[in-house]
């Protein structure tokens, strides 16, 4: 258990670590609703702020997507719009007195697809390049009192690679506590999602989960499953989908217990929720529902919750909620695993 998580770890490091030069246009212009130009490279648009780079600055700015006016460009995007639909193509943007005008353009003449601006919700280049495509998050925190010499530590991170209909989202979520002199609890999750948009509005999608917690004496849960989910709403500055399936777990609990190993089979029930606001905050939730098919009456939850507060450029300050309910165990321990932390963070 301690290997895998530990090559997750290393994969995960790996991935946001990794870097590589490229030739690309430099010479895209965005022209703010005050006046200001820049001119550099559009790095893409996600949560509602654009990122555009030039050859001067040492970081890419951050800009209200709201605030643009105007936007030329020679390079190829992948544009998502608010109703799912997915484009690789040249795009510009034209000046409006109206969110509803359709003022930006897919495509390499004027005759290209028109929407309103607000009606794009992300711009990802269309860089062939693995590396390029990653974007996530990265959280530690630590806490220690002096009174009982009691410390505590919990590491959060996710990257995702998006290409076409198709996204990928590796996670780790792991927590550590304990004292010098006394016992020691651990917790450490790992999961894998694919999702694959179908229409406007549905996708497919499959999750691989594996999760360890000395509070509820479980060695590990491995989980492979299937879904699918429809967005209910996607724009700017909010997402939320619901989901549906089923999953198959393997349980290894600690032999002291009793029962140390079963394999079962359950329906799944979820809730994706993203909320965020240009340089406030940034909201993500999970619900997960397992209702058992194999043991009458069990019933899992699983939910996981952030906040972000930015606090300059991609550091932010975050609370982080994780709970894993299980009502019917299958050796005798303990039904709930709950934790709060705060961590410093990092997005890329």
């Amino acid at each position: 258990m301690i290997r895998i998580f530990v090559w997750a770890v290393i994969l995960f490091l790996t991935l946001i670590g990794a870097s590589s030069t490229r030739a690309k246009n430099t010479d895209d212009v965005v022209v703010l609703k005050n006046g200001d130009r820049l001119t550099g490279e559009i790095k893409g648009l996600q949560r509602g702020e654009l990122k555009i780079k030039a050859d001067y600055m040492a970081e890419a700015v951050r800009l209200d997507w709201s605030k643009i006016e105007r936007i030329e460009s020679k390079s190829t995007f992948i544009i998502a719009l608010v109703d799912g639909k997915l484009f690789t193509s040249v795009m510009r943007m034209l000046p409006s007195n109206s969110d509803q005008v359709p003022n930006f353009i897919i495509g390499p003449s004027q005759d290209g697809l028109r929407v309103p601006q607000l009606d794009v919700v992300r711009i990802v280049p269309a860089d062939p390049r693995f590396w390029q495509r990653l974007e996530g998050s990265i959280d530690f925190g630590l806490s220690f009192t002096s009174g009982n010499d009691q410390y505590q530590t919990n590491l959060t991170a996710t990257t995702t690679y998006r290409t076409g209909k198709h996204s990928f989202t590796a996670s780790i979520d792991t927590a550590f506590s304990g004292q010098p002199e006394g016992d020691s609890t651990t917790r450490k999750q790992f999961t894998f999602d694919y999702r694959k948009q179908l229409t406007q509005r549905f996708y497919v999608g499959g999750i691989f989960d594996l999760l360890q917690s000395d509070q509820q004496s479980l060695n590990l849960r491995t989980s492979i499953g299937g879904l699918v989910g429809v967005n209910l709403r996607q724009t700017e500055g909010s997402r939320l989908s619901v989901f549906g399936g089923a999953v198959g777990t393997r349980e290894n609990y600690s032999t002291l217990l009793g029962q140390p190993e079963s394999t079962n089979a359950d329906a799944l029930a979820g809730v994706d929720l993203n909320i965020f606001r240009f340089k406030t905050t940034d909201i993500s939730s999970r619900f997960s529902l397992f209702p058992s098919l194999t043991t009458p009456g069990r019933m899992r939850l699983q939910t996981t919750s952030d906040l972000r507060i930015k606090i300059v450029k991609d550091l932010y300050w975050g609370f982080h909620l994780y709970e894993n309910f299980d009502s019917k165990p299958p050796v005798r321990a303990d039904k709930n695993d709950l934790g709060v932390s705060t961590s410093l963070g990092w997005k890329f």
